[in-house]
């Protein structure tokens, strides 16, 4: 993956780099043909046979080096301030499953615009100007170049405020990721989160987690072998996998199922049966993407024999090719209902190790 991650680097910095005198509104067609060009290298991979998590992956490498071109881009041609005083600390930052770098083909992109204007970034009724001159010369160019933005302009304290309000605003922080800017700021609002947002939060947060998970059960059904199963919110889906991770982090600060087996909450077999479920289910999620032309979680019957065919099930009958790839569908979806079941109830029965201290 880093042979691929290096390529798209590379051709940003050939495909992206502006001419002397130009700015990012005068050049969307150079930003449209780039993301044309990575999307069907990504597509071409996929449909060779690579990994659901190294499609995602790359299409958010994408995604961070096009933001950075525009980023500087947009700085360079922005007037000069009167003095440092008057450009506030900024950076950029992913969230969500762009920032834990999971972005499926036509998935949303979720953008934290974080700055340091305390008390918000408006004063006296007036929108900070350079901060807002700089949000909307990237969102347009974002929005205009076809891509799918979400966002959001906060403080710190901000941040803090909302998550500690919405479960998942406090999720989508969970998993912020830097992209550019001022790294020291972001790096605070990690800390402070992690103070004011985290800890103490354990036994809520937790609590929350597995209403979601039963409310999604009751939506989506509470079977893996649905006939029409949702690759994300179904049982056995996405957000089970996801779900197994953010409440172990806020028990036990683990970010991932090998800090779990460390911790002998999972062995080595049930972390590579995850593994291996998870980026089949993201695979699927990825070709389900391709052929609906758009953000789509629900497998439909209709679309079960093309996602199999594309997915490679070559058997010469259509009957058995569909019926080997629902099987290893149902069989992946089954693994992780079973193990992030099991692991969520260890999670919510044993002692806080914090607390036990």
């Amino acid at each position: 993956m880093a042979t691929l991650f290096a390529k798209i680097a590379e051709d940003a910095a050939r495909r992206l780099v502006l001419p002397e005198g130009r700015g990012p509104r005068d050049e969307l067609a150079r930003y449209k043909d780039f993301l044309r060009y990575e999307a069907a290298r990504l597509k071409t991979l996929h449909r060779a046979g690579a990994g659901g998590r190294e499609i995602c992956q790359a299409r958010a490498v994408v995604v961070d080096v096009l933001l950075r071109h525009l980023l500087e881009a947009g700085t360079t041609r922005m007037p000069a301030p009167k003095s440092e005083a008057a450009v506030p600390r900024f950076a950029l930052v992913a969230l969500g499953g762009y920032g834990r770098k999971e972005l499926n083909p036509a998935s949303d992109v979720d953008l934290l615009f974080l700055h340091n204007l305390e008390g918000g970034a408006v004063a006296s009724g007036k929108v900070h100007p350079w901060l807002a001159s700089l949000t909307e010369s990237l969102l347009y160019t974002l929005w205009d170049v076809g891509l799918k933005v979400g966002h959001a302009v906060r403080s710190v304290d901000d941040c803090v405020s909302m998550a500690n309000q919405d479960m998942q605003s406090k999720t989508a922080l969970l998993e912020a990721r830097w992209i550019a800017g001022d790294r020291e700021l972001f790096r605070r609002m990690e800390s402070v989160f992690l103070a004011r947002c985290v800890r103490g939060h354990t036994e809520q947060y937790i609590a929350a987690r597995l209403a979601d998970q039963s409310a999604r059960r009751a939506k989506y059904g509470g079977s893996a072998t649905m006939q029409e199963p949702n690759i994300k919110n179904g049982c056995g889906g996405l957000r089970d996998y996801q779900n197994l991770l953010w409440m172990a982090f806020f028990k036990y600060r683990t970010r991932t199922l090998r800090d779990l087996q460390e911790r002998d909450l999972i062995n080595d077999g049930e972390r590579r049966q995850l593994e291996l479920a998870y980026d089949f289910l993201l695979r699927v999620r990825n070709e389900l993407h391709y052929e609906a032309g758009r953000a789509a979680d629900g497998l439909a019957r209709v679309l079960q024999p093309r996602v199999a065919h594309n997915l490679g099930y070559a058997d010469r009958s259509p009957v058995r090719r569909l019926e080997v790839f629902m099987r290893d569908l149902y069989t992946h979806m089954r693994r992780i209902h079973l193990i992030t079941r099991t692991l969520e109830q260890r999670l919510a029965l044993l002692p806080d190790p914090q607390r036990r201290l």
